[in-house]
């Protein structure tokens, strides 16, 4: 590959010729410039060194960067709306109290950078390198983090609305007092945080981790929690309205005095884990493994434990009305106390169940299978 040619020293004056020309700049060198309170609406940089350059209070609109060395710029009070900034480094900038809106950060690092209390509307960080970054106070709606590296780097106190983060490794991120609402979390572990009293509501995990995470009265409502692990996790008090655990693992798991109506365990093993307290109110269980679960003085009206499996389990002096327990293994269940109706095993759908196309195949259709049956 050719060799770039080496960056030369340009004026401010034959930048501003650049600009007025509609032409970019490119390999050149403007350390240290002030463009404080400029227009610089649709100006292009390639391959320039703006280390240290002061862009307060300009206007950036549909600006570009690409393959700058920006370190330490100043971006306070801009107006940064369509830029782009491409393979550009802008560590240690510093973008405060400042709105962006539509704006790409692809590739690139941006560490150590001062990005606090701004507003992030509809902007991507695509692959950027963020560690030790600080968003605290910040605020980002519909905004992505795509496969960025965060170590060190701070939300706390920030406003994550619409967002979403892959290959989430949050561990070494201070989340502290972080408020979410709508978010999608691909790959995230989340183990060992404390992430007591917080809202996480209307978010989404995929096989995410918690294992020793502490979620003591957080705020889970109606978010998906789908095959996610929390071994070693504590859930004491959290509201979890039409939220879904299905397939998670939380045996042992303390879920006592909690909020679940309508909220679905289906799949999910539980074995040991205590909802002592909780309302519960149709929530399904369905297929759940329940063994020697606590379920004491829980409102389980129209709940659905449906095929789950409550060996061992005690359900004493909880609330039923309706509550369905089809095909659930019940030995030794202890069941003290209890008030309202059971709805038991349906005998025909037992039988019915029996015959699943996934379970055995039927005159006609064993061919496929390798036989009849």
């Amino acid at each position: 590959m050719p060799k770039m040619p080496d960056r030369k020293p340009i004026t401010f004056d034959d930048i501003v010729a650049f600009h007025a020309h509609e032409q970019p700049v490119m390999l050149r060198i403007a350390a240290g410039m002030s463009f404080k309170n400029m227009n610089l609406k649709e100006i292009r940089f390639i391959e320039c060194d703006l280390s240290g350059c002061d862009f307060s209070g300009s206007i950036l609109t549909n600006a570009q960067f690409v393959s700058c060395d920006m370190k330490g710029a100043v971006f306070n009070d801009s107006t940064l709306t369509n830029t782009q900034f491409v393979s550009c480094n802008l560590d240690g900038a510093v973008l405060e109290n400042t709105p962006v809106e539509r704006v790409q950060f692809a590739a690139g690092t941006i560490k150590n950078a001062k990005l606090s209390g701004s507003g992030f509307d509809q902007v991507s960080f695509a692959k950027p390198e963020m560690d030790g970054t600080d968003f605290s106070g910040a605020t980002f709606f519909r905004a992505a983090l795509l496969d960025t590296t965060l170590e060190g780097a701070s939300f706390a106190n920030a406003v994550l609305s619409n967002f979403m983060l892959t290959d989430a490794d949050l561990r070494p991120v201070n989340i502290t007092g972080t408020y979410i609402d709508i978010a999608v979390f691909a790959d995230a572990n989340l183990s060992g945080l404390d992430l007591s009293g917080q809202s996480w509501q209307h978010c989404t995990f995929h096989k995410a981790q918690f294992k020793g995470t502490n979620l003591d009265g957080a705020n889970l409502n109606a978010s998906v929690f789908a095959e996610c692990d929390f071994e070693g996790a504590t859930l004491r008090g959290v509201s979890a309205n039409t939220t879904s655990f299905t397939k998670s693992k939380l045996d042992g798991v303390d879920m006592s005095g909690s909020k679940f109506p309508l909220s679905n365990f289906a799949g999910a093993s539980l074995s040991g884990a205590r909802f002592n307290n909780s309302q519960m109110f149709s929530a399904v269980f369905q297929e759940a493994d329940c063994r020697a679960v606590l379920f004491e003085q829980c409102d389980m009206r129209q709940a659905d434990m449906s095929h789950a499996d409550l060996s061992g389990a005690s359900l004493s002096a909880s609330a039923f009305s309706n509550t369905k327990f089809h095909a659930a293994k019940t030995d030794q269940t202890v069941m003290l106390g209890t008030t309202g109706n059971r709805i038991g095993t349906d005998a025909d759908r037992a039988i019915a169940e029996l015959y699943q196309p996934d379970k055995v195949a039927l005159d006609g259709d064993g061919q496929q299978n390798g036989g009849r049956i």
